[in-house]
This record gives C-alpha cells, structure tokens and sequence, in this order.
C-alpha cells in the first residue's frame, strides 16, 4: 500500500511539473517577483542566541530590510484576509510576517524593531499560556494589548492542545487529530469525547482573544503543521475560517488553508531567505516544494 501511494505521489509531481512548465509566468517583465498572490513567514522566537526555531534580533532587522531592499510590501494580516476573500487588490511582492506561540521575545524584540521599520506582524497565541513562564517567557495581555494599538494582530494557536498528548501505548500523539488516553479513567477517549474536547478548545481560544481585544476574524494556527479532515471539519464548525499551516507555497484568493515560508530559523539568512522567496517564483524551485510538502504531508499522516 505505501508503494502505492509513493507511485501516485510521483505520477503527482510529474503532472505538477508539467502544470508548472506551462503556466511558468510568476515573474512580471517589470521584474516583480510574483503578483496576485502572499507570501507568508513563518517565524517563532527570537533570542540573541540562535537555535533550530530561534534568530538573533540582528538577524530579524536584517531580514526586514532584505525585504525592503528587494521590493517586497509587507502587509497587514488584515489586507492578507481581505485579498483571500477577494475585496482587496494587494500591491505585488506582498508578504505577511507571522509569529507562532505568543512568545514575550515578540514583545522585547520584534516588536521595536518591526516599528522601527514601520511594519506589522501577527502571532498566533497559546491563550492558557499567557503571562507564564515554563523556561521561556509568553507574553501578556497588556503587552499584547498595546502591540494591538499599533497595528499588530492576534489569534488563536489553540487554548490548550498545543503540545503532544499520550495514547493508549503511551506514544505521542497531536490532541487536535488524535483520541488521547484518559488517565483519571483509564481508557481512551470515545470519538465523541474527542471532538466535543477539540471543539472546546478551538472555541475557548477565539472567545478569550475576543473578549480581551474584540471582534476579529477566526484564524487559527495548526500546532505543528498537524492536520487531518476531522480537525478542518472541527474548526469548521467552530466557525474558524482560515488555517494556517505548516506547508510552503503562495497564497492566491480563494485558500483557506495558508502557507508559509519558515524564516525562522538560525541558518536562514538574509539571502536565503531572499532564495526561498525566489523558489516560490521558479520552474525548479516549484517542483522542490512541492516535493517538500509532499514528503511532509506523508510525514504529518504517520
């Protein structure tokens, strides 16, 4: 059965390439990078020492003005849900900056620096995690309230199920696509139980963000990249109305399940992150993603 599946995955990339050879156009002769379509970074925390989900301020700032020095606009997460809904028309190159976890770094550094640059962000909170500090500090509602003043913006990255639960072999599992163990009953959960649990949290989450900071649209960040249809149909009913994932590409009018371009680790720098935006508009940066979301999307169903 796998070798079927990793046979349809190749039949797959080759109609892609054959898709992306004639419909190679992203690039404008007025040399613009792409148009009509977002990029969205990804980005988690920020520290003046580096690590595999971590840059320095310094290279933030840089990154920022790679982006200027290159033309790119970025644009509110506002604008960006707008242009999805098709009522807004975006000026070319547009990108979104975006934070996963709500960590207090968001608030020390990016922030400063982002006004500096007379640039928005948003990030995607952990609710229940606000105001905590479990070895790295998350940020708090009057910080996040006077980020909101300035034009930030703020949404739900779950209340509560961010991080890996156990099953019944103990193994770990995502809580949002995944029946957990119950260990004060000594079974797992029923079907039942799992989503009235799922759906519980994806609304506590947006009605905590909304009583704090008022009306706003449902967006919701997957915990790792993680889903599956039950969880969409899930948020669906929860009356979320985009997802965020963990997948690479651009966004045009009409997605409700939105990529992104992970910027945030040590090891992109501001030219690779230049390279990666450049993938996005080439034949054979193309078929590269797409290989990439393929291998992980598989890797996401295991």
């Amino acid at each position: 059965m796998r070798l079927f599946f990793q046979w349809i995955g190749m039949i797959f990339l080759v109609i892609m390439f054959t898709c992306a050879f004639i419909n190679d156009g992203l690039k404008s002769s007025k040399g613009t990078h792409f148009s009509n379509q977002v990029a969205v970074l990804e980005y988690h925390h920020i520290d003046p020492e580096a690590s595999a989900y971590t840059i320095t301020p310094e290279a933030f700032r840089q990154h920022l003005l790679a982006l200027k020095a290159n033309h790119y606009n970025v644009i509110s997460m506002e604008d960006f849900i707008e242009f999805l809904e098709g009522r807004r028309s975006l000026p070319s190159d547009a990108v979104v900056l975006t934070f996963d976890d709500g960590y207090e770094s968001f608030y020390k550094y990016a922030y400063p620096i982002l006004k500096e640059q007379n640039m928005v962000a948003t990030n995607f909170i952990i609710v229940n995690y606000l105001g905590t500090n479990p070895g790295i500090p998350f940020l708090n509602w009057n910080e996040i309230q006077e980020m909101k003043n300035d034009g930030f913006s703020f949404y739900s990255h779950t209340y509560n199920a961010h991080d890996f639960a156990a099953d019944l072999n103990g193994k770990p599992v995502d809580p949002l696509t995944n029946p957990i163990y119950l260990q004060n009953r000594n079974r797992m959960e029923t079907e039942e139980e799992y989503e009235q649990r799922v759906k519980a949290d994806l609304v506590q989450a947006d009605q905590i963000i909304e009583s704090k900071l008022g009306a706003h649209d449902k967006l919701f960040c997957l915990p790792h990249g993680r889903y599956n249809e039950k969880l969409l149909e899930l948020g669906n009913t929860a009356g979320i109305q985009y997802f965020f994932t963990g997948m690479d590409g651009l966004n045009a009018p009409g997605t409700k399940l939105v990529k992104r371009i992970n910027a945030g680790s040590a090891d992109v720098t501001p030219g690779k992150l230049l390279h990666k935006l450049n993938d996005e508009t080439t034949l054979i940066g193309r078929l590269k993603i797409t290989l990439k979301n393929y291998l992980t999307s598989q890797r996401m169903s295991e």
